[in-house]
């Protein structure tokens, strides 16, 4: 059973609907948010309470649970209590999800703050009322072809999980266990070179400086698998970015930046071809 008052906890009767719970979450976690209170510890202890509270009432069915344990029931998560909740919980977003959608990309401390917290979920660390959700790590390449990846501390043991090819970052999977339904929040892990931004993939080439200037078509292994042709246009400069259409994740795109490789030592004769090339294309040296 929960020693916390979590009603008390957002300031809100024990039969406030969930439309107030929600609106009076949304007000102290703006006010409590640690963008907003930097360096303060205690706003920090605050506002992981109040997101505590909130995952707990503000899904009918967790807050259900909550109510029968404090009122002495007797029922845990995972025991003989399976009924609904009128209204069900379909609608319910969890305060990482809600702060997201109503502050911009912030609630999960996106930006400059996630660098300390490694993020709003493991920040908190889930919640007693919300086990049946767990974080799955998904690798990138999986991600875009989608396939099975074992799965072990499922609830009746391990278990094969077919991810979805193009499967977003921060989805969640509802998997059927002998144990009952289980639901997987997807976090794709990025594999080098490839990096993960929405849904479009970033990675890196070096090219020599002939290829550069004259142009050049290059294989390269997408973050499918598969090995797709590049085309490097004449005149392509150091930085510059290119772009394979639908090889990132779901219908997203490969970014390619390219770094030009500029020799670091000649021969008499190589400078010598070099100069005359200069002096021919007009080059200041």
């Amino acid at each position: 059973m929960s020693k916390k008052n979590f009603y008390e906890v957002l300031g809100v009767s024990k039969d406030a609907s969930q439309d107030e719970i929600k609106k009076a979450f949304k007000a102290l976690a703006k006010k409590h948010h640690p963008d907003a209170n930097k360096g303060n510890k205690r706003a920090e202890e605050k506002f992981k309470e109040i997101a505590e509270a909130y995952d707990t009432l503000g899904n009918p069915e967790s807050r259900q649970r909550y109510d029968l344990e404090q009122d002495g029931g007797g029922f845990g998560f995972g025991g003989g209590f399976r009924g609904g909740f009128p209204g069900g919980h379909g609608d319910f977003e969890s305060a990482e999800d809600l702060l997201r959608r109503v502050m911009g990309g912030r609630g999960g401390f996106r930006g400059g703050f996630e660098g300390g917290f490694g993020g709003f979920s493991d920040m908190f660390g889930g919640n007693e009322y919300e086990s049946n959700t767990a974080t799955l790590k998904v690798p990138l390449g999986i991600a875009c072809t989608g396939g099975k990846i074992q799965v072990s501390g499922m609830p009746g043991g391990p278990q094969a999980v077919t991810i979805p090819a193009g499967v977003e970052d921060g989805a969640v999977l509802k998997v059927h266990t002998s144990s009952g339904p289980f639901r997987l929040r997807i976090s794709i892990e990025n594999e080098a070179p490839f990096r993960l931004k929405g849904n479009v993939v970033q990675t890196e080439i070096t090219i020599n400086l002939a290829q550069a200037i004259l142009g050049s078509r290059i294989k390269l292994r997408s973050p499918r698998g598969e090995d797709v042709i590049l085309t490097i246009p004449a005149g392509t400069q150091s930085g510059d970015t290119l772009r394979l259409r639908g090889q990132g994740l779901g219908s997203g795109d490969l970014h390619v930046r390219i770094e030009v490789q500029i020799p670091k030592k000649l021969d008499e004769e190589q400078q010598e071809l070099f100069r005359k090339f200069a002096e021919a294309a007009g080059m200041r040296f």
